[in-house]
Parts: C-alpha cells; structure tokens; sequence
C-alpha cells in the first residue's frame, strides 16, 4: 500500500511536469519565475528516488535506460537539447527578474543555448503566465544610451538599474527603463495570440 501511494504521488508529479513543459511549448508557465524550478527538481528528485528504490522491477530498469538514453542523445545535435534542458531545470541564463506589478513582471537573461541576451515581459493570467514579448536587450540598451566609440556596453553583464511600468494595452507594453543613469520609455509590442510570431 506504501509502495502504491509513492507511485502515485510521482505519477502525479511526473504529469504536473509533463503540463509544464506543454505550457511552455505555447509560450505560459506556472506563475513565478521559481515553480517552474520547484516543480523540475521535485520531479528530478523523486525521478532518482523511485529508480533505486524499484530498480529490481524490469519496467524501471527499462525508464531509466530510455532517460539515459534520451539525455545522450541529446548531446548529439551540438547538444543545443541538452543545453536546452539545463536552461529549463536551472536558473542559468537569467540574470536580472524585475517585478512591475502584480501582473506584469520581466526577466533579461538568455532564453535559448545560441540567443543573445533578451528582454521578456511575461502576464500573471491566475496560476499561470504568458511570455507577451521578447526583444534584444542590446536594442533596448541602444534606444536608451546611443552606440559610440567612448561607450563600450556589453549587454550580457550591463544590468537594469531601474524598469518601471508605465502602461499597458492589448497592443503594446510600456515600460521606464533606467540604464547607465539614464532613463527612457520604450514601448514593446504585446504579443497576447498563440499565433503571433515569436
């Protein structure tokens, strides 16, 4: 009977985790940057504990080959899928969270193993959010401090002194940004459609 509860309590794990990465394939995740996280290495952690606690049974010897061997074959493509699925189980990649308001919220950080830095704003709709916009942050460093030969800006280390929500509508996203002690409005288009062009 203790053995049928473990299973089930990590069948219903294993499917909280399968939902979050369906949601994060049409651009939502569970709300707040860290469930996501929480709910990954909940699963990872229970992963581990029910292999070795089962392992003499053939059906887990069976999952944890095809985990294994999924993960290996995830480092042939250049290993972008592996790379993909540290991003997604870790905080790697995101260097700065800004809370707007109780909606609005926005990460700089890498989104994908070949992106440059970007900007994504993401909408508290109850549990979850939806990533509304993703622009290069080296574009919105430019709009607020012009290129010259004098400023030298890395956009991977440059932080966001300051953001502060200015507006917000169906069409766009306004928002404050304090870079380099300066300070400029920028408007992002919002993206609300499943079918927008990310």
């Amino acid at each position: 009977m203790k053995n049928q509860k473990i299973v089930t309590a990590y069948l219903i794990i294993t499917f909280i985790f399968l939902f979050g990465v369906v949601l994060s394939i049409f651009d939502y995740s569970f709300s707040g940057y860290y469930i996501d996280k929480i709910i990954n290495w909940l699963w990872l952690a229970m992963t581990v504990f029910i292999i070795i606690k089962f392992w003499k049974k053939k059906g887990i010897k069976i999952y944890f080959w095809l985990l294994i061997s999924g993960t290996i074959l995830s480092f042939l493509p250049m290993m972008i899928p592996f790379f993909s699925m540290i991003l997604y189980f870790s905080t790697v990649g995101c260097n700065q969270q800004i809370m707007l308001n109780d909606t609005y919220r926005i990460e700089r950080g890498r989104p994908g193993v070949m992106s440059n830095p970007m900007i994504t704003i993401y909408k508290k709709e109850g549990i979850f959010e939806k990533k509304i916009s993703r622009d290069p942050y080296l574009a919105t460093i430019e709009k607020i401090v012009p290129p010259s030969p004098e400023t030298y800006v890395d956009e991977k280390t440059l932080p966001i002194q300051g953001a502060r929500l200015i507006s917000a509508n169906n069409d766009s996203i306004g928002i404050e940004y304090q870079i380099m002690n300066k300070k400029k409005l920028i408007y992002h288009q919002n993206r609300l459609n499943w079918f927008d062009d990310n």
